[in-house]
């Protein structure tokens, strides 16, 4: 230390330590849920959108399928030696198609989302490294800290009571009268 403690009031630091202690069960919260959110989109980006864009695109397929069929079916119809023009199962076949395509393309976007949003939480993961060491570590340590200081005023304080002054007697004898 470079110079004398000026304490004016071991109160005031014995008031001090429950707010740090809240600040340590605060910032490990704060904590805990930003870690929670993290895993939580993870897990939606790299499990449950795969799995639906893969649902989606098996129903992509089937509806290619049966559209392809309803297509043909009309196309070799014929109707009073003619055949239909079949515009309705035409734009159907191909929004079938762009739906195909769609769901394809859903599957890469997904894919290389959960590669950048994965680089992403593992720099979250370090840059929050020092948050979880002041919670846990430094902040206890700080409150540890606090506690001896408290002691060691008190007991300095206790050495340094101050004396009691008696005030004089006034003798009995003189009288102002």
């Amino acid at each position: 230390m470079s110079g004398p403690a000026n304490v004016i009031s071991i109160d005031a630091i014995r008031d001090f330590v429950p707010a740090v202690a809240l600040l340590q069960e605060e910032l490990k919260a704060v904590i805990s849920a930003l870690q929670i959110e993290m895993q939580r989109a993870l897990s939606w980006i790299e499990q449950d959108r795969p799995r639906y864009w893969q649902v989606q695109l098996k129903r992509a397929f089937d509806r290619v399928a049966e559209t392809r069929t309803a297509l043909t079916t009309c196309q070799m119809r014929t109707v009073a030696g003619r055949r239909p023009s079949c515009i309705e199962e035409k734009e159907a076949f191909s929004a079938a198609k762009r739906r195909l395509e769609y769901c394809q393309e859903q599957i890469e976007v997904v894919k290389r989302w959960g590669v950048k949003l994965r680089h992403e939480a593992d720099e979250f993961r370090g840059r929050i490294a020092g948050c979880q060491r002041l919670a846990e570590s430094d902040l206890t340590k700080a409150l540890a800290l606090l506690a001896r200081i408290i002691e060691s005023l008190e007991k300095y304080s206790d050495t340094f009571e101050a004396p009691t002054v008696v005030p004089p007697e006034e003798p009995s004898g003189t009288g102002g009268g």
